[in-house]
């Protein structure tokens, strides 16, 4: 009898145990988050002012198929990844200035690559208008898989239009299979996560007014951010902005829209952050040196959305990403050839630097520097009348680099992308007075004057050339990239000048102009950077 009470005792507890198992379960799987959790989190890459597709050759920072493996490891942590492009691309760089097929390839290498990369939103920068002709920029928006932001800049109908008139046709991509997909001033993205969270983001662009052409037009960057941010408020969760402004502007941008999360800049080429209340404003390092990764969080709750932002230095400890890489190999080939073609050789050796070389932007747009004078020194000796004076716009040095060790043709290249030739003209005192102050005044833009031969009394201004005041009666012989007498540089416009058809001048101000011969390939003043090689060349 015992043995019978025994087994059911046992029995007995073994069911209050099992009960108890059971209800533990059945509490535990409740307690598990079912459905919206309502917390989304995104990955955002940020490049800005990218000019080269490869590593630099002097600290071998950069190169896109590195910034391409960083993209593909934010997708594998988070799917919600999205990549962007602050402005400034399709232009300056060697490959840019080359001939692929019988044609310039102006930025087409540039949108090869980032297709491949995998970027999604860029904003208008003003060198994607240093090419002349729309049909370049046309044909590299068709090509390009990514989005395009306007903003501020419009398309001006190609039918003559009176001056003053208000233009509203945006920029458009043409579809491979017929119709057009307009490039919008903002955009709105959704994202949803795996437990299904939802972010509905704005993201809207402006950028400078610099970029010059006669089929763009420009309306206030302040009021095109308003007008996207009143369209974006109420059917987004949070609103970024991509912008290639100067910072000063993106700080206003910043105070005067307080409700952005995120100001992702280009323009400036330094990388930099600012917090300006709320508002995160950052800018990576120019050419892909670094990148910004911002980890945005939102918080469905709070209808809120917080970031914090890393910078990422891209160097060779990052591999290349292969199918990017591939791309890259291909149009470094292609402008190895027609380098060639063009009678310069990417390898060859043509001088040592005994110190660096600063060809940074924040030294010859501010200061008369080393690079400006070596420039300018081959510019004199190749000219043929022995010039009073010479002149050279900043903004032809386009390397943004500091070069050290051997210099090779190709650096050259980097150096002076836009190429062009050189002229002397007979200019009166007055205009080159007039030039000098323009320069001058123009500091930390491109039409910054590197000069040689020219001095400047820094307490009353006065200009000196050969150690004598300028006299605005006499004609100075003065040498000059022909790129200045197109009067397209920064406040120099009066410069404008070209022989008629009798061989004058046009204009009183440069009343002789002496062209190289284009036709004679053996006379390097038809490309600057030929006569930089040369003069390297003897030198050393």
């Amino acid at each position: 009898m015992k043995t019978v009470q025994t087994i059911f005792s046992i029995l007995a507890l073994s069911l209050i145990l099992f009960s108890c198992d059971t209800v533990k379960k059945s509490t535990s799987v409740e307690s598990k988050p079912v459905g919206d959790d309502g917390i989304l989190e995104l990955n955002i890459l940020q490049m800005n002012d990218v000019y080269e597709i490869s590593p630099a050759p002097s600290d071998g920072s950069g190169g896109l198929a590195r910034v391409a493996t960083i993209r593909q490891n934010l997708l594998k942590e988070n799917p919600n990844t999205l990549t962007v492009l602050a402005g400034d691309f399709i232009s300056p760089s060697v490959t840019g200035t080359l001939k692929y097929e019988g044609k310039r390839i102006r930025g087409k290498h540039m949108v090869d690559v980032l297709n491949t990369l995998g970027l999604d939103w860029v904003v208008f920068g003003n060198h994607e208008f240093d090419y002349g002709d729309l049909p370049d920029l046309q044909a590299r928006l068709d090509e390009s898989k990514f989005g395009w932001l306007t903003g501020n800049v419009r398309l001006k109908p190609p039918s003559a239009t009176p001056e003053g008139t208000t233009f509203t046709q945006q920029f458009f991509k043409n579809k491979p299979g017929g119709g057009t997909d307009i490039c919008p001033d903002n955009q709105v993205i959704t994202y949803t996560d795996e437990d299904g969270t939802k972010l509905r983001m704005g993201l809207f662009g402006v950028l400078v007014s610099s970029g010059k052409q006669p089929w763009a037009v420009y309306s206030d960057w302040m009021e095109s951010a308003r007008k996207s941010y009143a369209e974006l408020k109420p059917k987004t969760d949070c609103i970024l902005a991509l912008t290639h402004l100067d910072v000063a502007d993106d700080k206003k941008l910043a105070a005067m829209l307080p409700g952005i999360t995120l100001i992702m800049g280009g323009h400036d080429h330094d990388n930099q952050i600012h917090h300006i209340g709320s508002t995160v404003v950052t800018k990576a390092d120019a050419n892909a040196k670094t990148v910004y990764v911002h980890k945005l969080k939102y918080d469905k709750k709070k209808g809120k959305c917080t970031v914090n932002s890393s910078l990422k230095v891209v160097n060779g400890s990052i591999e290349d990403e292969q199918a990017t890489a591939a791309v890259v190999a291909k149009w470094e080939g292609i402008q190895e050839k027609s380098l060639a073609e063009a009678g310069i050789h990417a390898s060859n050796v043509v001088a040592k630097l005994d110190e660096p070389l600063d060809c940074r932007e924040g030294v010859i747009r501010h200061t008369q520097a080393p690079a400006g004078k070596l420039i300018t020194d081959a510019m004199f000796a190749a000219s043929k009348n022995n010039p009073d004076c010479v002149i050279l716009n900043s903004g032809s040095i386009r390397v943004d680099d500091v070069l050290k060790g051997s210099l090779s043709e190709l650096d050259i290249v980097r150096i002076l992308p836009f190429g062009g030739g050189i002229d002397e003209v007979e200019m009166t005192g007055t205009i080159l007075r007039q030039t000098l102050d323009a320069g001058f005044y123009n500091k930390g833009k491109g039409g910054y004057l590197q000069l040689n031969r020219i001095t400047r009394d820094e307490k009353t201004g006065n200009w000196s050339v050969g150690g004598t005041a300028i006299d605005p009666n006499k004609l100075y012989h003065v040498t000059l990239p022909d790129y200045l007498l197109t009067g397209n540089e920064s406040n120099l416009g009066f410069l404008k000048a070209d022989n008629d058809a009798t061989g004058k001048s046009n204009n009183p101000g440069i009343p002789k102009i002496i062209k190289p011969d284009s036709k004679n390939k053996a006379d390097i003043r038809n490309d600057i950077r030929l006569v930089l090689i040369q003069y390297l060349k003897l030198k050393h």
